[in-house]
């Protein structure tokens, strides 16, 4: 019987591996958080880890398992495994992403010197080593400038940079990571997420952001609309997004996460890629827009199952992430949503102490919204966002404590 190592940063709801499986003859073996273990208890194979993401005994125990169940594939739908998977993958000799791949998703200049004098238009860029660095950058290209961490995702210890006060200020406690410092783009982001079978794009769907991935900064909220085939910037994402996916070392079976800016003077400029699904409630989103489970076809072309893609038929939805505020929670709404809602995800409890967002693909609340047209979505994302305000309760944090 055929086993697939899975690497599983991801509650089970969102990921029922052995109901996706089910029929199929293929056995999962979970790797998973401390946190998200009970919900994967029933499975045979379950290994769970604290610090799941730097901890290195999660590689010693999936390469001890990968040998001891002879696995014929490995699964890592998060930012965090994408590497740690590739190089499994690598030192079995195993199907899928390798390692240079996965390094070419993972790390933004790698991943950019890719691109350079490509089809599609990058910022300027360069790796961060030292301030000596970034004052060379800034004196070449002027602020503002945008300092990013090389393999971080959902805009973690990102920084935009508009003058040399803000310049000081990062210098005195700079992200302790690699980090690579590039020029601001202004203009209105986008993504594209889809899904790449057998070295083909079988489903690709350009989104909105409505506020910002660095709205969590202000404890504001993030959400994502699809655009109409008629919307003058659709082909053009789509065209943008199928580019970058040629000119990467794109592996044969993954899904993709693609994000690029319209700017005021109407260009077309790539942001990054990530060969994974988007984060936040992007997924679901896509599963009640088109009845397609992003992760779940991608787990089956990874184990060689066929596809169960059918024709799609679409209806306008939108996903909405909320963040937590600072504080203590005291009430957190639930069941009495507006009826535009299709889906919740709460991630938090009463009682619970918060320091405010963290980044954009965490949250404390995540609808997916419903609507007649994409204008209505529009309009329900924001109302579903005030009726939360509106309920949430918070009181002040003790002083000192953590979350």
């Amino acid at each position: 019987m055929p086993h697939v190592l899975v690497f599983a940063k991801t509650p089970y709801a969102k990921t029922p591996y052995d109901r996706w499986l089910a029929g199929s003859g293929v056995v999962p073996v979970i790797l998973t958080t401390t946190e998200f273990a009970a919900g994967y208890g029933h499975l045979p194979h379950v290994h769970a880890f604290d610090d799941y993401d730097t901890n290195q005994l999660v590689e010693k125990t999936a390469l001890r398992l990968a040998r001891e169940h002879a696995v014929t594939a490995v699964f890592a739908r998060a930012e965090a495994d994408v590497v740690r998977a590739a190089q499994l993958r690598d030192l079995l000799d195993l199907p899928g992403q390798r390692t240079a791949s996965a390094l070419a998703f993972r790390d933004k200049v790698v991943m950019k010197d890719h691109l350079v004098g490509g089809p599609v238009e990058i910022p300027a860029y360069r790796p961060l080593d030292s301030a000596y660095t970034a004052l060379e950058f800034v004196a070449e290209h002027g602020y503002p400038v945008v300092i990013k961490p090389l393999s971080e995702s959902g805009s973690l210890g990102a920084a935009i940079i508009r003058d040399e006060a803000e310049l000081d200020a990062y210098l005195a406690r700079p992200w302790r990571g690699a980090s690579e410092i590039e020029v601001f783009v202004p203009g209105q982001m986008y993504h594209v997420d889809g899904l790449v079978v057998n070295g083909e794009v079988v489903f690709a769907h350009p989104f909105r952001y409505l506020n910002d991935c660095l709205s969590f900064r202000a404890n504001d909220w993030v959400a994502n609309l699809p655009l109409t085939p008629q919307d003058p910037v659709h082909d053009r994402l789509l065209k943008a997004a199928r580019a970058v996916l040629a000119e990467l070392p794109t592996p044969p079976h993954t899904a993709f996460h693609a994000e690029l800016w319209i700017t005021p003077d109407d260009r077309t400029v790539f942001c990054e890629i990530a060969s994974r699904t988007g984060g936040g409630m992007i997924s679901a989103m896509v599963r009640h827009a088109f009845g397609i489970d992003l992760d779940k076809e991608w787990l089956y072309a990874e184990c060689g199952l066929p596809s169960t893609l059918g024709t799609t038929a679409y209806r306008p939805t939108g996903a909405l992430c909320i963040p937590p505020s600072d504080g203590v929670l005291t009430h957190l709404p639930s069941g009495d949503e507006p009826v535009c809602v299709k889906e919740v995800a709460l991630t938090g409890t009463v009682g619970q102490e918060f320091h405010g967002g963290v980044k954009s693909g965490l949250f404390l609340a995540g609808y997916v919204v419903g609507g007649d047209t994409e204008e209505d979505v529009a309009a329900n994302l924001e109302n579903v966002a005030t009726w939360f305000a509106d309920r949430a309760q918070w009181s002040p944090a003790p002083t000192g404590g953590t979350r």
